[in-house]
């Protein structure tokens, strides 16, 4: 199973709560997308660091995809998830004025993992995910979706749950309860 998560504006906050809420038996792979200036470097990787017992890297191109991690797009690049379940970057042109691109995440991870993957689209300006989660859900895979009076931008989730049928909707704190559930009944990786 892959948890695949996309962050824009307000994201960041919303990510910190659900890693404060995991507990030390959560083990599913995560992979974030937050959109960032793509003209520095991450500080991204050491600050989640701190609120979570998973391992925070920011992978780099054909890193096989592994249990007790949480991988963050690197500033700039597509995180992609290529058919053997490893990492793909590309700096191909920006989706929905993003690189790193939600979209393209949920896209690639869901033709990999199809029904055995989530998409969680957290607070965020733009309607970047809307498109992936659409494919995660034809694909099989869960959709969750930050409540939109509990984001600091609203914009993003809205977007989903406009688009099409979510599978749940959700304070920060709640995700991680049902990413929880969700890996006690599945394989983990």
């Amino acid at each position: 199973m892959l948890v695949a998560i996309g962050a824009s504006s307000g994201g960041l906050e919303a990510m910190i709560t659900i890693l404060q809420h995991l507990p030390i038996s959560y083990r599913l792979p995560t992979v974030l997308v937050l959109h960032q200036r793509g003209n520095r470097e991450s500080g991204v990787p050491p600050m989640l660091a701190r609120y979570t017992h998973l391992e925070v890297v920011e992978p780099d191109d054909k890193l096989p995809i592994q249990s007790n991690y949480l991988y963050v797009a690197p500033p700039n690049y597509h995180l992609l998830i290529e058919p053997e379940k490893c990492f793909g970057l590309s700096l191909d042109a920006p989706v929905n004025y993003s690189r790193p691109s939600i979209d393209l995440l949920f896209e690639s991870a869901a033709s990999v993992y199809g029904a055995s993957m989530v998409a969680c689209v957290l607070s965020g300006a733009n309607q970047d995910g809307t498109e992936g989660a659409k494919i995660v859900k034809q694909r099989g895979g869960r959709v969750f979706v930050q409540s939109p009076e509990s984001a600091s931008m609203p914009m993003m989730p809205q977007a989903v749950i406009n688009a099409m049928t979510v599978d749940a909707v959700l304070a920060p704190s709640a995700i991680a309860q049902q990413l929880l559930s969700l890996q006690a009944t599945s394989a983990v990786a």
